[in-house]
């Protein structure tokens, strides 16, 4: 029996890192993968940070001389960064999940249906090479996004933000893989696959409010869209990064405005998010998201119990 377990774990190991080498020596997948956080760069640099420029400036009023150009800057880079590693989490997780389809499509999984391995060792291999290719990109990433955040700033976060940020990445990686893995295990085809990641990139954008601020969105339309997992994992991300930001430049009113400028910069880029009508806090989001992946986990183990046997 302790033999067979030691094959297992061995066998599940082997196909893991092929899962993962398989996905990283794409460089195609990989460009797919990022081309939603390419187009929200591109539609940053060439619109959206002049518009929310202009609405944190409108928004002091008579008291935009207090605040600099850079404290301006932080705010509107850092929900910038929060949206590139909210929407990486879900895109790199679904390309990442091509292997498991490709497989299917080629009929690799019929090599393992032969081979002395158990089926949910299989599926397990795909999770967790698809959780692994999601966190190292997003984590790349996420510090490419600290540095940019950090250079030219005088915002500074502290280790627990780092700290929270790589939890919350690692936390998305999980989450957007069970929520992916249910739809993936229907795909026969990589065409399939590929159409509804078209559809994915560009419609997480919209749901994790990188191209638009959420709280623009009828009240009935942010609690649909806070109610997808990946939301409250982006959530998450911009209570870490714009949090501090905000108090910065509300140090630098120096109480002047009693506090109204960071309520309406959180209530603004959505810091605050609301379900039915009601704001949700960290703690919230937090538990949401973990009640999220246990429920995902059972449909999966639900799928795979299906799909096995009817093999």
């Amino acid at each position: 029996m302790k033999i067979n377990m030691i094959k297992t774990i061995n066998s599940y190991k082997g196909m893991t890192l092929r899962n993962i080498r398989v996905y990283l020596k794409n460089k195609t997948t990989i460009i797919m993968s990022l081309m939603a956080q390419i187009i929200i760069l591109g539609l940053f640099l060439l619109f959206l940070k002049n518009n929310y420029t202009d609405a944190i400036i409108a928004q002091l009023g008579e008291l935009k001389e207090l605040l600099s150009d850079k404290d301006i800057n932080a705010i509107v880079n850092s929900y910038l960064m929060a949206g590139v590693i909210g929407t990486s989490v879900v895109t790199v997780a679904l390309n990442s999940l091509s292997v498991m389809v490709s497989d299917k499509e080629n009929k690799i999984n019929f090599d393992y249906g032969a081979a002395p391995v158990k089926d949910h060792t299989v599926v397990l291999s795909y999770f967790s090479g698809a959780v692994a290719n999601t966190f190292l990109v997003s984590a790349i990433l996420t510090t490419a996004g600290f540095l940019f955040l950090c250079i030219g700033s005088e915002i500074n976060y502290t280790l627990l933000d780092f700290l929270k940020i790589y939890g919350l990445v690692a936390l998305g990686a999980i989450s957007a893989t069970l929520v992916l893995m249910v739809f993936a295990s229907f795909f026969k085809k990589s065409s399939t696959q590929g159409s509804f990641g078209v559809l994915v990139s560009a419609a997480i954008g919209f749901i994790t409010g990188a191209y638009i601020p959420v709280s623009q969105f009828s009240d009935t339309v942010q609690t649909c869209v806070n109610l997808v997992p990946s939301s409250q994992i982006t959530g998450m991300i911009k209570h870490v990064l714009i949090t501090p930001t905000i108090e910065h430049a509300n140090d630098a009113l120096g109480g002047i405005d009693n506090g109204q400028f960071a309520k309406a910069m959180k209530e603004i880029f959505s810091v605050n998010m609301k379900v039915f009508e009601n704001d949700i806090d960290f703690s919230f989001m937090l538990m949401y998201s973990i009640i999220a992946i246990a429920v995902f986990l059972i449909i999966n183990l639900a799928i795979y119990k299906f799909t096995s046997k009817n093999k």
